[in-house]
This record gives C-alpha cells, structure tokens and sequence, in this order.
C-alpha cells in the first residue's frame, strides 16, 4: 500500500505491506495545514483503484532552532499565523509569539531563568482563522537543551602596542587577551578599525589593514561580545604615538583606505554608534559592509585635520557620513528598556540602592542642611548681586519674565549636556541637539504648570529664577560624564526654582515666596517631574528601528527620562530654592518617598543588568539596607512629629 498526501504541504507519503489480519500503517512526514485529503492506493493489484480519506486538520509540532548561546531569544519555525507556546523547565508560564509571514517566531525568556543549561520545547496553535475548522494545539516538540547567557563578559585587555609607545608604520597589529570565542573590535580614537575573534587560548589580534590614521597622539581601546550576543564594557585605552603611515606597496598612504583624523568621532570607547568610518583629503566616505564598519575613500594623511568626512580646509564634507542624518549616536543606548528591567533582580537593584542612598547620602545631607541653615552665607550673592539692601534694589531686579528664565535654562540645560556627551560638527549630532532641546523644554515647562497650578489664585505671585546651585549640578554632571565617558550622560533637565515675584508692595512679595517655598508647591513639582522620567522611560521602550524621526525621539524620550530623573534628585537634596528643603521641613514622609522612588527608578533606568534570579547574598544585602533605611526614616520622620507641637 501506498499512502499520498496532498503536495501542496510537501507531505512526501509513505509504502506498507499490508499484515495477514489485514491492518497496515506506517510514518510519514507531514506538514501543518487545514483540510488536507490523504489517497491510498493499493500498488499490488493497481485494479482496486484508490481510496481517499476525509480531510483532515493537520498540526504538528514547531521546530526550535536556537542552537547557540542566548540571552534570552528563543528561535524556531513553525506555520505562518499560528500562535507558539514555549515551555522552560523549572517554571510555570509558556512564553508566546506569533510565527512570521516566513514562518519564523521568536520569544524571549522568561526573567527567571538563570544562567546555564535549560530545556525548552514547543507547542503551536492553529486558529479558524488560518483555515481550520476549529481551534488545534499541537503536540510538544522534542526537548532541546540551550545555553542561557546573560552575563556581559569583562572587558578585553590590549597589550600591544604599550601605553605610550611610538607606533612607526601603518597598517599596525593590536594584540591583546580576551574571552574565547568572543568577536571583539578594536577602536582607534573611537572609529572601528579591525574586527576579529578571539582565540581559544583567550588571545587575540589584529591588523588595522585599510585603514590610515593621521600622525599623533592617539588612544586603542577593545570591547568584545560573547556568542550570546553580550557586550563588554570598553577596555582601558591605552595612548600610543603615530608616526606618519608608511606605504607597503610604494603607493600614497590612504590610498586605499579611509583616513582617521584627530576627531574622527565623538562617541565614547566602547560604545561606539556603527557609523561610517572617517574619510578626510576630500574624499566621501560610504557605508561599507565589512566587519569593522568602516567606510571606504580616498584621502591623504596631512589633510586629516577635520574629523569625519573632512575636506583639506577641515570643514567637514557633508556628502558623506557626516551629512547622514538617520545615523545613531551613543547617547540614547545607556537607557534600559521597560522590558529588559523588568526581572526580580533588577527590582531588587533598585530597591537596595534606593534604600542606600537613603540611609547614606540623602538623610544625612537633610540633617546636615537642617543644623547650618541661616548659619552659612549663600557663596552665590556677591556673583548675583544680592548683597545689596533691599531698598538698593529696584523692582523686578531678582525675576526675569518667566519665558526669559524658561529660555535660559532651557539654554543652560542644553548646553551642558551636548558639552558633557561629546558632539562634532555633523548632521546626527544637529539631530541630537534638537532631541535635548525638545526634551529639556518639556521638562522645563512641566515644572512652570505644576508651580503654577499648585499656587492656584496667587500664581501670578510666583516667578522663576535660574538656580546656581543646579546649574552647579548640571556642570558637574557634564564634566563627570566627559570624564568618565558614562553612559546615559549625568544630565539635570531642568534648573528653573520659584520664587516670589515683586509686586507694589512688600506683602506682595512675601506671597509670591510663601508659595513658591510651600510644601504643596515642592510636591507638585517633584510629581511632575516623576511622571515625566517615567514617560520618557516609557516612550524609550516603544520606539525602535532606525530612522530620522526614530531616532529622534528615542533621543527625546532619553532626553525627558535621564533629564527628569537627574533634575528630581537633585532638587530633592536641600539645595536652597529646591523642593528637598521644603519638604524635609514640612512632609518628611512624603520627602522619603519621593526620594526612594526617584533613585529607584534611576536605578532601573540606567543602571547595569542584574540576574535574573538574585543570590541569596545579594538578596540578603538588598533586605538589610532596606530595613536600616526604613527603620532610619521612621525614627527621623517621629522625631519631627514630635518636635512640631513645640515649634
């Protein structure tokens, strides 16, 4: 006997020999399909003609093809439309995606499952609406073992050429010492010059082939990403001289390569944006499509003075990469994902640093700011002019128009961080500067509307004022981010503080700044502040792709997120002016929220991964530091309550 089944699934049938109590049966490899019809036919006496079995739903199994570490996505194949449903040993819940068009799904891990071996099979569901006459689950697929790799490998180590050392010809050799298996590329003055795998021995190296560099002082740094697509933090840079380039085939240096100069791009080592590489002697770079992304062009080493794409004036040539505006840069890939954060050790992260810089750093900086209160000159009056006496004074000397101080701190806001990130006079970094503008105006004007709907009747008592102290923070926050190249940038959003408005008289005056210093005020702004970090958090988690539009607002959304997050902190230190010293004196228990949830959410928004699955260390570390800080704030919250009837 001979059983067909129908072609268009690709079912290949299959013979038997029929048995002496004339039953038969054998195994054939079929395919998902709805109302599929198989024929028998007797190959013996071909007399008997065929025989035609009532159609048939058929599905089977997906088929798991991730056979490689992961950290986290989950491949296979299965039929277009159909829902998979993905099991994982040790935990309760299926993981579901819908299969492709292609007939590709994908599916992330559940957060739970810690690094190491883990067994998954699979499961799809064909619906009515692929064809079928109900609703069909399909039978597991056969267990498949992977390996769950979540940790990011350390960062490589480059130990030729030495720091300091005279690099004399070109193309050079980079050597180094890495994690096996892993690919890792090595980056010169931040522009990707080679590409290679790091050997099974741990050692790895390299020759910067194609690529010309400019003489001078330059620095090498690596980073390197594991077979399951984690990424390492830059290596240290090592700074090396180079002396001019030195043909090898009796051609001009950079004839067949791209030339770096001085300033070939401003993003930071180790998180480089994959843009073209640098071209400079007036050639054009263009998007190449070899492993170390650089571009390729003509160009001579003496005229490599501008920066990517240069021309010999050192303007840079806008024809090429530095004209590309959907090209990314390295200031929105700090911020975390809403889904990648979402895992029990990352909330347990952010849980143990909140309750940290509680117990360390915010309550001892209240108390501090308590006892030397009104003791302390302000260092700022001899630069503002505030020494003078109030009759000295004219009115409306101390508060500019609202949007004059809006626009100056929007000013200030933008330009540290643009100073602190690192920019160069291309295209992606106009693009980013209108993203930061965007973003710190936003967060600027949520602070205006919610002092002025706190304020209510008397808002047109209240002005705003540029506070030195955040703009202190913010240049601090620059220089900290230049130095240490972090990634998301250290940025406050906004700088603006309310004060009393002058008005014709002096009790005028004395509402404007009552208001302006009242609890309800403080709290208002720290809200509004919260909820926009949580939807610029939020808006970073949705956008993806590529793009100028794309891209611009993902620089947006990291603008109002890291910006918000940033400038409620700060405020929430007792700076004078801020909403932390308002609070501390009037709402101390709504001050410890809002602190706890602001550096939590900082904590979630930027800071490293962390397992999945927390150790019982880390939990026990994570459990102590939340009690103390419970138990301190209690204490601190009483003895105010306490205190205020003797007030």
């Amino acid at each position: 006997m001979r059983v067909a089944g129908p072609a268009v699934t690709g079912a290949t049938g299959c013979t038997a020999t029929v048995a002496t109590d004339g039953s038969w049966a054998c195994i054939a490899t079929v395919h998902s399909g709805p109302q599929q019809v198989f024929t028998v036919v007797d190959e013996t006496d071909t007399a008997l003609g065929s025989s035609r079995a009532p159609a048939s739903d058929v599905v089977v199994p997906p088929v798991v093809t991730t056979d490689h570490p992961t950290s986290g996505p989950v491949s296979g194949t299965g039929l277009p439309g159909a829902t998979v449903a993905v099991s994982v040993s040790g935990t309760p819940a299926d993981r579901t995606a819908r299969v492709d068009a292609s007939g590709h799904w994908t599916v992330a891990l559940p957060g739970s499952t810690r690094d190491g071996r883990a067994t998954v099979s699979a499961s799809q569901i064909a619906s009515t609406g692929n064809g079928f006459r109900s609703d069909l689950r399909s039978a597991p697929s056969s267990p498949r073992t992977i390996v769950v790799d979540r940790t990011a490998p350390a960062a490589p180590v480059v130990t030729a050429p030495g720091a300091d050392e005279r690099v004399r010809s070109q193309p050079f050799t980079v050597r180094g010492t890495g994690e096996a298996g892993a690919v890792l590329t090595v980056y010169l003055d931040r522009s990707p010059v080679c590409r290679t795998d790091v050997g099974a021995d741990g050692r790895w190296s390299c020759t910067t082939t194609g690529t010309t560099a400019a003489a001078g002082t330059r620095t090498l740094s690596a980073m390197q990403q594991d077979a399951a697509g984690n990424s390492s933090a830059s290596s240290t840079g090592v700074r090396v001289a180079l002396s001019g380039s030195t043909p090898t085939d009796g051609s001009s240096a950079g004839a067949s390569g791209p030339t770096i100069g001085p300033t070939s791009s401003s993003a930071a080592p180790g998180s480089p944006d994959g843009t073209p590489g640098a071209t400079a002697g007036g050639g054009t770079g263009t998007t190449g499509s070899d492993p170390t992304g650089t571009g390729t062009g003509g160009g001579t080493t003496g005229a490599a003075e501008g920066g990517a794409g240069s021309t010999p004036s050192g303007v840079p040539d806008w024809s090429g990469p530095a004209g590309d505006w959907t090209a990314g840069t390295a200031y929105d890939r700090g911020v975390r994902t809403v889904q990648a954060s979402f895992s029990w050790g990352t909330v347990l992260l952010a849980t143990g640093v909140a309750a940290g810089f509680l117990v360390l750093v915010a309550v001892p900086l209240a108390v501090a700011g308590a006892a030397v209160r009104g003791r302390l000159r302000n260092p700022f009056t001899a630069l503002l002019g505030r020494n003078r006496s109030r009759r000295d004074r004219r009115l409306g000397d101390e508060t500019l128009p609202t949007w004059a101080a809006a626009a100056l701190g929007v000013g200030i806001v933008v330009v540290t961080t643009l100073l602190g990130v690192g920019i160069s006079l291309e295209a992606r970094y106009v693009r980013l500067a209108l993203g930061v503008l965007a973003g710190s105006a936003v967060t600027t004007a949520a602070v205006v509307l919610a002092t002025r709907w706190a304020a209510g009747r008397d808002r047109t008592a209240v002005g705003f004022r540029v506070s030195p102290w955040l703009v202190l923070a913010a240049v601090l926050g620059c220089a900290l981010t230049r130095v240490t190249d972090l990634s998301p940038a250290l940025v406050v959003g906004a700088v603006l503080v309310p004060v009393g408005r002058p008005g014709a008289d002096t009790a005028a005056l004395r509402l404007g700044s009552s208001v302006a210093r009242g609890v309800r005020s403080a709290t208002a702004r720290s809200v509004a502040l919260l909820a926009v970090a949580a939807t610029g958090w939020v808006l970073h988690s949705l956008v993806g792709g590529s793009g100028f539009w794309t891209t611009l607002t993902a620089e947006f959304a990291t603008t109002l997120c890291v910006g918000a997050v940033g400038a409620l902190v700060v405020t929430l230190l007792p700076f004078p002016g801020s909403a932390g010293p308002a609070l501390v004196t009037g709402a101390r228990a709504r001050w410890v929220a809002l602190t706890a949830g602001a550096v939590a959410l900082a904590a979630l928004t930027t800071g490293a991964p962390a397992p999945a699955v927390p150790s019982p260390t880390e939990t026990a570390v994570a459990a102590g530091l939340t009690a103390l800080a419970v138990a301190c704030c209690w204490v601190w919250v009483r003895r105010s309550r306490a205190a205020a009837p003797q007030r």
